[in-house]
């Protein structure tokens, strides 16, 4: 049946640079040309080796109503920061890129709320029974009735398939969904804002729900049966591998960056990781009891599983599960820098693992507060990576220019990045183009990461440099390039194969001392 959005209002809210546009079937106008154009949704790491946290906190909100509270990512007991806003009681709570949260009350009235500007406005309304299906890129609601509800910091848009959806997420583009099919497959639609029908259309033999990934690109789905995988690409909708993992799939997810799947099987209990470029598999950990839900780490160095009445993480890199007794929620629990875990456990929030491996409650009614990790911290808290050790703090030298996956495509092959000899950190490193991996005060940490990237084939530099105060900075850089493309591709393999976030700079030579 035709999807028909169409767009009857638009306004501006003050301080938070949204855009609230509702669209309804039955009328044929199209948005305004003077509508802000849609910025690119990031997908990847949220927390990376090699980078600092400053501009990110753990912000709570009371599920009954009540005034958010931020809290310090690495010692969550510590408030930082106090609203004054009375927030609504709500049924759930997401993060939105630009440091926005979603609230849903009980009657599926929907609010964005601005931790920054402590800005309260209502932005829409879904049914009372509908479920959450966007990500931390594009918020998304789907209804029993077939209704898709959208929110992004552009506006809030309403579809109506009329038909049953088995499954939606934001995608590459627009929204993908899955809709029930007559022939026992699934019909696959591409919906974009500005469009009357879909876009791209196909079929799947898919069961819900799946999982999008390759920042938006791929759509992974376990088949009837329930013990192969089927990928597709997004634009056009076409079948773009498989692998029957030959054990009953109870769980999916993907990695931060997206360059792995991450499967629970179930006979035997065991969680694989399927490489999304060629699809083979690897055993993470083989597990005593099956697993019902899973979620990466915010490093993206473990995996958080749902067993039961506990919750396990799972190093991704393979070695000892660590356990803690839980509840599964869609906020908590949370992996936090330095293998610590945040949950609920009996009413209370604790943080347990980590480097003193012992359990330490930080609220004793912190299961009654929504938890969420966010890009905003009021008291620019600095953490680092297990392995970047020392002092880390912002960069002195802002980034010219972050290197995302969604520059070009994440398959590139970056010609020239291997057999190369790591140079002296002095005088300085050669001129051109440099993907940086981190910045500390500390030599030590950077030197290790730098280390550790030419031992798998990746050209290195390690450059000192003086900040505006005098204090002497270090920067692990891969390269040189000799053009900001290459040095783009870099930052992008360097994010798929080794989960790092780099941004790309440019190096100039060395003025010479002229002889008279």
């Amino acid at each position: 049946m035709k999807q028909t959005p169409c767009w009857i209002q638009r306004a501006a809210l003050r301080g938070a640079a949204l855009l609230t546009a509702v669209l309804m079937s039955g009328c044929d106008t199209a948005p305004d040309s003077t509508e802000l154009p849609p910025e690119a949704a990031p997908r990847g790491v949220n927390l990376v080796v090699g980078s600092t946290a400053d501009q990110w906190s753990l912000v709570s909100l009371p599920i009954a109503g009540g005034v958010a509270e931020a809290r310090d990512l690495t010692d969550p007991e510590r408030v930082v920061w106090t609203g004054r806003t009375e927030l609504p009681a709500s049924v759930d709570a997401h993060t939105l890129r630009g440091g926005r949260i979603i609230l849903r009350t009980a009657e599926g009235t929907l609010h964005s709320y601005d931790p920054e500007s402590d800005l309260l406005l209502q932005v829409g309304e879904v049914p009372s029974e509908a479920t959450w299906a966007g990500d931390r890129s594009v918020g998304l609601y789907v209804g029993a009735d077939g209704s898709l509800v959208e929110i992004a910091p552009e506006g809030v848009w309403r579809y109506s398939m009329e038909r049953q959806v088995a499954w939606a997420s934001p995608a590459e583009g627009g929204v993908l969904v899955a809709l029930e099919a007559d022939t026992g497959q699934r019909e696959i639609w591409l919906l974009r804002r500005d469009e009357d029908a879909p876009v791209e259309t196909g079929t799947a033999d898919a069961r819900a729900p799946g999982i999008v990934t390759a920042w938006g690109r791929r759509a992974v789905f376990t088949t009837a049966a329930q013990q192969a995988i089927e990928v597709f690409t997004v634009s056009p909708i076409e079948r773009a591998g498989s692998l029957d993992l030959g054990s009953p799939i109870t769980a999916m997810s993907t990695s931060p960056s997206t360059h792995e799947i991450y499967l629970a099987l179930d006979d035997p209990p065991r969680v694989v990781a399927v490489n999304r470029f060629n699809l083979t598999s690897r055993t993470i950990a083989d597990l005593a009891v099956s697993t019902s839900n899973m979620r990466p780490t915010l490093f993206g160095e473990g995996i958080l599983v749902a067993q039961g009445d506990r919750v396990s993480r799972l190093p991704v890199g393979g070695g000892a599960a660590a356990r803690v007794p839980a509840e599964w929620r869609p906020d908590l629990p949370i992996g936090l820098p330095g293998g610590a875990v945040l949950a609920v456990s009996d009413g209370a929030v604790v943080m347990a693992g980590g480097a003193s491996g012992t359990a330490t409650v930080v609220d004793d009614a912190g299961g009654e507060r929504w938890w969420l990790p966010m890009q905003w911290n009021p008291a620019r808290a600095t953490v680092t990576a297990d392995r970047l050790t020392g002092e880390a703090e912002e960069p002195a030298v802002p980034p010219a220019e972050v290197a995302g996956p969604d520059s070009a495509a994440a398959e590139e092959i970056v010609p020239g990045l291997r057999d190369r000899q790591m140079a002296p950190a002095a005088p300085g490193p050669p001129p051109g183009f440099y993907a940086i991996v981190g910045s500390a005060r500390q030599s030590g940490g950077i030197r290790d990461l730098v280390q550790s990237l030419e031992q798998a084939g990746f050209a290195t530099q390690v450059q000192s440099f003086p900040d505006e105060a005098g204090r002497t900075w270090f920067r692990g850089l891969v390269g040189p390039y000799r053009s900001r493309s290459e040095a783009e591709a870099a930052a992008r393999q360097l994010l798929r194969e080794r989960r790092l976030e780099a941004w790309v700079t440019e190096v100039a030579a060395a003025r010479r001392t002229q002889e008279e």
